[in-house]
C-alpha cells in the first residue's frame, strides 16, 4: 500500500498548525522556519525544545484522538473504525540540509517500519503508517521518500550511529531499493503506506523546516493473528 489521502476535516490540522507556529511566535511556515534556523545558528536548539513541548501538549493528544485517523485507516484496511488501533504517535521537526551536521545525525536512513516496531506487541506486518506534514512538502522541502514496491518479507537491518564519534543516534538501516519516489503532498494530505515498505527522510534543500506528524495504525484482528503465530511476516494483508 502506498497512497496519498486528502484529510476530510482539514480544520483539525489547521488548528494544530496554528498552535505549533504560535509556540515560536510565528504566523506562517516561513516565519516558523526563520525563527528556528536563526536560533540554531546562535547555538540554541529551539527545534528540539519545541518538539518536546508539542509532544507533551494537550493539543497533540487531541489531534491523535481525533476520529478522522481511524476513519482513514479503516478505509485503507477495509474494515470498521472500531477494529483500528492508533499507535506510536510522534512529531518530528527537522532543520534544512544547510545545517549539515545536524541533518547527518538525525535524518532517518532507509528502513522498514516493521523492523522497528513489531516487538512492541501492538502492530503486525500489515500495519500502516500515516505521515502528515504541517505544510506543503515538495521534494526540495524534504518530502518523505518511499520505495515504489513493498517488500514480501522482513528485511535484515544493519545498524549505524549517525554520530559515531559520540555513539549517539543509533539507526537501523537497509540498502536503497531499486525504485523510489518522493511522496510530495500539499497541506491537508497524508501519506499512507505499509509497514513492509522501505522509506527514508527526504533531502531538504530549501530554507524551510520540515514538520511531520506521524501515526501508525493497526487492525486489531491482524495484531491478534500475528501474536498468535498465525500470520507470517510475508502475508500482505493490505495491498
Amino acid at each position: 500500500m502506498l497512497k496519498i489521502v486528502d484529510i476530510p476535516q482539514i480544520s483539525i490540522l489547521r488548528s494544530f498548525q496554528e498552535f505549533v507556529f504560535g509556540l515560536a511566535g510565528a504566523g506562517s511556515h516561513a516565519e516558523f522556519s526563520s525563527t528556528l534556523c536563526s536560533a540554531h545558528s546562535k547555538g540554541e536548539n529551539l527545534a528540539a525544545k519545541l518538539q518536546d513541548e508539542i509532544l507533551a501538549s494537550q493539543e497533540f493528544r487531541a489531534l491523535i484522538e481525533d476520529p478522522i485517523w481511524k476513519e482513514i485507516s479503516a478505509e485503507a484496511f477495509g474494515c470498521a473504525p472500531e477494529d483500528v488501533s492508533i499507535i506510536l504517535p510522534n512529531l518530528r521537526i527537522d532543520l534544512p540540509d544547510r545545517f549539515r551536521e545536524d541533518s547527518t545525525r538525525m535524518l532517518l536512513p532507509w528502513h522498514q517500519e516493521a523492523e522497528y516496531f513489531l516487538s512492541e506487541g501492538n502492530c503486525s506486518p500489515a500495519s500502516i503508517v500515516l505521515s502528515t506534514c504541517l505544510h506543503d512538502a515538495a521534494a526540495q522541502n524534504g518530502a518523505l521518500v518511499v520505495a515504489a514496491e513493498t517488500e514480501t518479507s522482513l528485511l535484515k537491518h544493519g545498524s549505524e550511529y549517525k554520530d559515531p564519534e559520540n555513539k549517539r543516534f543509533l539507526r537501523l538501516t537497509v540498502g536503497e531499493p531499486g525504485k523510489f519516489l518522493p511522496a510530495e503532498t500539499t497541506f491537508g494530505q497524508t501519506v499512507v503506506f505499509d509497514f513492509m515498505r522501505r522509506h527514508r527522510s527526504g533531502n531538504n534543500t530549501s530554507d524551510l523546516v520540515r514538520i511531520t506528524f506521524l501515526l501508525r495504525a493497526s487492525r486489531k484482528s491482524d495484531v491478534e493473528e500475528y501474536l498468535s503465530g498465525n500470520m507470517v511476516a510475508t502475508k500482505q494483508a493490505v495491498m
